[in-house]
């Protein structure tokens, strides 16, 4: 049995709505003959009429009623499909999901979303928190579009494509009633003894930290609530006299209020320290991996949000030129005085 193509399937719903000929290949935009040897072979494939003719008019049979109930349906469906196709090409339907950290979230993702929400809003957009390792995980098994994370501990490799989008410097935060908080210049010895509240920084962060910060007999570095929920941990700094370890970028109203304070640590002004809190953003995504449009819209919205709060990506120096040694030039000769030519007059 021949399956029946959707042009023969409106071509039959033409003609039962018509109940003639020439008004339908007239709809169908074909010659009566053809709209009548293409009903024909579907009657011959179906193996029964469909319609009762005769010189004056078509009847439509109760076996060709009920084929074009499933005509319509089907013809309605493929309509349904062409205008998704269109709706996802344009980015105006499907579906996304990123992944994020706590304070990666927090500082990219808010404005592009909104934005995307307001041009697309039929895209249904799904977030997925969490560290990068678990994020990475999740990515490999094709269950994201992309995720934004701290790159310091990530390595690019055949499988894994890392667009640099900007860094951003950390900070120490505290409540305002926190004993510190008065104080206007910090040294980081002055941080001994405190108990900290972060996301689970690199393991080269926090020796670093350690060992700017522990002085004899002291405790250094030492995290009391380290967690992935952004909220969580900014409570956490406003509830009590943890010290946050962020930056500016995600604690705007806290700041702006009173309600935190950034402390100003001496050794994290120097030059040499100045990266010591430096964190480094990217997207992640798979490579060869063909995102949606409406995936790519918001990797673009990202890139936009990353220019406006980030600075620019830390590349590595370019390696110095070898110094050459130069042979010294031979003193050049002085030219012999011009011998003076000596005119004579004229007798």
């Amino acid at each position: 049995m021949h399956t029946p193509s959707l042009r023969q399937l409106q071509q039959l719903v033409y003609l039962a709505e018509e109940r003639h000929f020439a008004r339908a290949a007239k709809r169908a935009h074909v010659t009566q003959s053809a709209l009548s040897r293409s009903l024909q072979s579907l009657e011959d494939s179906a193996g029964m009429r469909l319609f009762d003719r005769s010189s004056r008019s078509v009847e439509i049979t109760p076996v060709g009623e009920r084929l074009v109930a499933r005509a319509r349906a089907l013809l309605s469906g493929a309509d349904d499909l062409g205008r998704e196709m269109r709706l996802l090409r344009s980015g105006d339907a499907g579906e996304v999901t990123v992944g994020v950290g706590a304070f990666t979230g927090l500082t990219l993702l808010p404005d592009a979303m909104a934005r995307l929400y307001s041009e697309h809003p039929s895209v249904r957009l799904t977030v997925v928190q969490d560290n990068w390792r678990a994020l990475m995980e999740v990515l490999q098994q094709g269950k994201l579009d992309f995720f934004l994370a701290h790159t310091t501990e990530i390595r690019a490799d055949d499988s894994l494509e890392i667009e640099p989008l900007g860094s951003l410097p950390g900070h120490f935060y505290c409540r305002a009633a926190h004993p510190l908080a008065g104080r206007r210049e910090l040294s980081a010895r002055d941080l001994a003894g405190q108990h900290f509240a972060s996301v689970a920084l690199p393991p080269e962060f926090s020796r670093r930290l350690d060992e700017l910060i522990a002085s004899p007999g002291e405790r250094g570095f030492e995290v009391a609530l380290e967690s992935e929920n952004a909220g969580l941990l900014v409570q956490m700094a406003l509830r009590s006299d943890v010290i946050l370890v962020a930056g500016d970028a995600v604690l705007t109203q806290e700041l702006a209020s009173g309600q935190l304070v950034r402390l100003n640590i001496a050794e994290l002004s120097e030059p040499r320290a100045s990266d010591l809190l430096l964190a480094q953003f990217g997207i992640l995504r798979l490579k060869g991996r063909t995102l949606s449009p409406a995936a790519m819209m918001l990797m673009d919205l990202v890139r936009a949000q990353a220019a406006r709060t980030l600075t620019g990506p830390r590349r590595p120096p370019a390696p110095r030129a070898a110094r050459t040694t130069r042979s010294r030039p031979a003193p050049r000769k002085k030219p012999p005085p011009a011998r003076r030519r000596h005119s004579r007059g004229k007798a």
